[in-house]
């Protein structure tokens, strides 16, 4: 008996690797769309779909026969709706390699004790501001939109940006590395409508910038005096120095991926 069932089941892996896959494949594309507008848009094909079998097995050929020629026009329109979607997913799928390397231990340790500084202070002080730390997905053109600089990375330096009044304290900063890239960048603004309407232009940015990208996004609040983390368009609120620095190191250490 164990040896029929153990020969059926090598006699159809192929099967059984297909459903892994498109398991695994489903899997992810609901992953990657939780949380974005474009969940709606997949509930109502859904419902669509329910009701096209319903029709069908009801014999209602009308009905059947208009929802057969939406069916038709659906790549096209699927294609249109979920554009960003897509080209973030498809920018991601094309930059990002296999085997994420991380930071080297010293590098990282020196990265993360500036910057958790420097945003510590900022918080006490409420001064807002943005910073974002670039991983495997490079971030050239949101660079070129700001100012470069190629400076050391520095609690100094970086609240020294942020001052009030100060010619670069707008938009964002990139860290590449050690090194801040440029400052007064603009970062993409999210609309996903499921963001809290409390939340202002800065963390609709740093979210923004977080769903583009795989870059960690770290946003102050003047308003609160609160310090949030943005990933993979998740944002992570009313964050401790301890915390964030545990959450960095988290991420930034070699092999380590998210």
């Amino acid at each position: 008996m164990l040896e029929q069932i153990a020969d059926k089941i090598l006699g159809n892996w192929k099967a059984i690797v297909e459903i892994v896959i498109l398991w695994f494949v489903f899997y992810r594309i609901l992953l990657f769309l939780k949380g974005t507008k474009a969940v709606y848009v997949i509930r109502g094909i859904f419902i669509l779909v329910v009701a096209f079998f319903v029709f069908q097995k009801l014999g209602f050929n009308t009905l059947n026969w208009i929802l057969t020629k939406i069916f038709a026009l659906s790549v096209i329109a699927l294609m249109i709706i979920f554009q960003p979607e897509l080209r973030g997913g498809l920018s991601r799928l094309g930059q990002r390699p296999l085997f994420y390397t991380g930071f080297r231990e010293e590098e990282m340790e020196t990265l993360i004790r500036e910057v958790t500084s420097a945003v510590s202070i900022l918080a006490k002080k409420r001064i807002g501001a943005l910073l974002a730390i670039q991983r495997e997905i490079g971030l050239k053109n949101y660079i070129e939109s700001g100012v470069s600089l190629d400076a050391l990375v520095s609690s100094e330096v970086l609240q020294t940006i942020f001052t009030p009044n100060s010619p670069l304290h707008d938009g964002g900063v990139i860290i590449q590395r050690e090194r801040i890239a440029a400052a007064s960048c603009l970062f993409p603004l999210s609309d996903n409508p499921q963001i809290d309407k409390s939340l202002g232009m800065r963390h609709r940015a740093g979210i923004g910038l977080s769903e583009e990208t795989d870059a960690l996004v770290i946003i102050v609040s003047e308003e609160r005096g609160t310090i949030s983390l943005a990933i993979n368009g998740r944002i992570t609120p009313n964050l401790k120095r301890e915390d964030l620095t545990t959450i960095l190191k988290g991420l930034l250490k070699r092999g380590k991926k998210r």
